[in-house]
């Protein structure tokens, strides 16, 4: 193939990366973020690096080298200083989950062997219980304080104590060696189906993901960072990534304010997971069919997609009041965490927002292959990425088989769990994902669904539950969440596929009809285009949002177990 990589140099470890940054963008904007009264603060890729020095030094001066620190706060510039300030030579970084409860969150400091917490003012009412919990933990970190905590640390004093220190000459974090090949994150995969481990990463391992995805995606101008920092996809991918192109990275702080936030920062681009995309595809056509104009939408799209033939692109144009409902430039959306339904691709490329499917994990640091302007494919997960090698385990007749990995992004493994690890690796040291797809002739990856959820019938027959919930979700527009599964009929004690869904609140308000008979007649009608042993034979209609991930994974697991007391 004639197509080339973006040019992108492997770095040695994430401290070169960011000295990298402040050489060659000095006062340029590295982050903006809002603060109380919504006024915008902006900081530059000169002061990220001072402040990371200043606040790696006082630490290393107060004697903490070597210690492990979690940070559990909101995504801020501060999170971003305080893991870089860690990880570039301190000692150990956690990253957590905010939305965890009190009693997780103490599990996986124990777990983790915590010495020092950072945390947002959020958690600081907390902390008092957590600590009683926590022995071992010897000091907390508040990021923004918004009174005196007399027992606790504040950051922003410790980064002011480290610049005297780095004025005065201590040199002491400045020049301490980095082991590029140990343990210098340990990140919490989010449990979708079983309980977290702790997966061990190194400047290594990370810095092969920065070249890998910075060789296949190209990241120009501003960027909207919606996702939580603690996940390895935006903090590797996006917050490093963006250190070593430059961009402006503008973080959103509500979840209720991501559109509003879009209209602010005015993005160019975002990394985000299908749930997203999903919701602002919905209510796109929500939207064109309140006012009237789904008709007039849904032809301005067909004749943009002739005329593109013809090498004429008005899509910037035609849809500007569509785009502008996203600040107005956002032209590039990387989509991770899971496959993404193809006609949404369609739909947003048609109205001149390229969308770039990509697959990874987070035991691979996270990323393995992505889509990108010069390579991509329909239904693909992307090119897998240069430094990565994939393999397709024992596939079947169709070439579907669990996909393997293995490359310097791969994990050291999971922390202090020896047994897991070994299970997690071939005998030949390929890491298995657990997810079942294939590879194409050119590299390209295919994802089929994970091993765990295959449904494999009585008859020997295999059921991906990921293809039918597709079906469904592209087909009932009025089901906001599905998730597919197996279970037993108790009457006749035979196994069936059920469908267990979350309808969307203002369809049943408006439609005034018995739910269930409406799922039911839909779903027929869907079955009659399915195979025999795909067919769905039992709906279940939950009263709430499945529980999800910060990545906004369903819980998978959780569906299955409420089913089944409810069954």
């Amino acid at each position: 193939m004639s197509k080339k990589f973006y040019k992108s140099e492997p770095l040695r470890d994430i401290r070169v990366l960011l000295r990298r940054s402040s050489k060659l963008y000095t006062d340029q904007i590295a982050y903006e973020e809002i603060k109380p009264h919504k006024q915008i603060t902006k900081y530059s890729f000169n002061q990220l690096e001072s402040d990371v020095n200043s606040l790696g030094t006082k630490l290393m001066h107060m004697h903490m080298h070597g210690y492990h620190f979690a940070i559990l706060s909101e995504n801020s510039y501060a999170w971003v200083v305080s893991y870089l300030s860690i990880i570039n030579g301190l000692g150990i970084v956690i990253p957590l989950d905010k939305e965890l409860t009190d009693e997780d969150i103490i599990k996986l400091l124990i777990k983790s062997d915590t010495d020092v917490i950072i945390c947002s003012n959020t958690f600081a009412s907390s902390m008092q219980y957590i600590l009683t919990q926590c022995p071992n933990i010897k000091d907390c970190i508040i990021i923004n304080p918004k009174q005196d905590y007399p027992e606790f640390l504040s950051l922003n004093k410790l980064i002011e104590e480290g610049k005297e220190l780095v004025e005065n000459g201590n040199r002491e974090y400045l020049d301490t060696p980095i082991d590029t090949e140990s343990m210098c994150e340990v990140v919490f995969t989010s449990g979708t189906t079983g309980a977290n481990k702790g997966v061990m990463l190194s400047h290594k391992n990370i810095m092969a993901v920065v070249y890998g995805s910075l060789s296949l995606i190209e990241a120009k101008g501003v960027s909207f960072s919606v996702l939580p920092i603690n996940h390895t996809y935006e903090c590797s991918c996006h917050i490093l990534g963006g250190l070593y192109s430059g961009i402006t990275i503008c973080f959103n702080d509500s979840l209720k304010r991501v559109m509003d936030n879009m209209k602010l920062f005015k993005p160019n681009m975002s990394l985000m997971v299908p749930i997203f995309l999903e919701s602002m595809h919905k209510n796109i056509w929500k939207e064109a069919k309140r006012t009237g104009l789904e008709a007039h939408l849904k032809y301005g799209i067909k004749f943009s997609n002739v005329i593109r033939k013809l090498g004429i692109d008005l899509r910037r144009k035609l849809f500007k009041p569509v785009l502008d409902n996203f600040g107005g430039n956002l032209c590039q959306i990387v989509c991770g965490g899971a496959p993404l339904r193809l006609d949404i691709i369609e739909s947003f490329d048609s109205m001149g927002i390229e969308i770039l499917n990509g697959y990874g994990i987070t035991e691979c640091g996270p990323l393995v292959a992505t889509n990108s302007y010069m390579w991509k494919k329909t239904g693909s997960v992307g090119r897998v990425m240069p430094g990565c090698k994939v393999r397709i385990s024992t596939p079947n007749e169709n070439g579907y088989g669990e996909i393997q990995v293995k490359g310097d992004n791969v994990m050291l493994g999971y922390y202090n769990d020896p047994e897991s690890t070994k299970l997690s690796f071939t005998e030949d040291g390929w890491f298995k994902t657990g997810d079942l797809g294939y590879l194409d002739n050119s590299n390209f990856l295919y994802i089929c669904g994970r091993e765990k959820n295959l449904i494999i019938l009585p008859n020997g027959k295999n059921v991906h539950p990921e293809e039918i919930e597709d079906i469904i979700s592209k087909n009932l527009s009025y089901v906001k969440e599905v998730v597919v599964y197996s279970s037993t009929i108790s009457e006749s004690n035979e196994e069936c596929i059920t469908a267990c869904v979350y309808v969307d609140e203002d369809f049943i308000k408006l439609a005034n009809i018995d739910i269930k008979d409406k799922l039911n007649q839909d779903i027929r009608l869907l079955n009659r285009n399915l195979p025999v042993y795909k067919r769905i034979t039992n709906i279940l209609v939950s009263e709430s949002e499945f529980e999800k991930t910060t990545t906004r994974k369903i819980k998978r697991a959780l569906v299955l177990e409420r089913s089944a007391e409810n069954a």
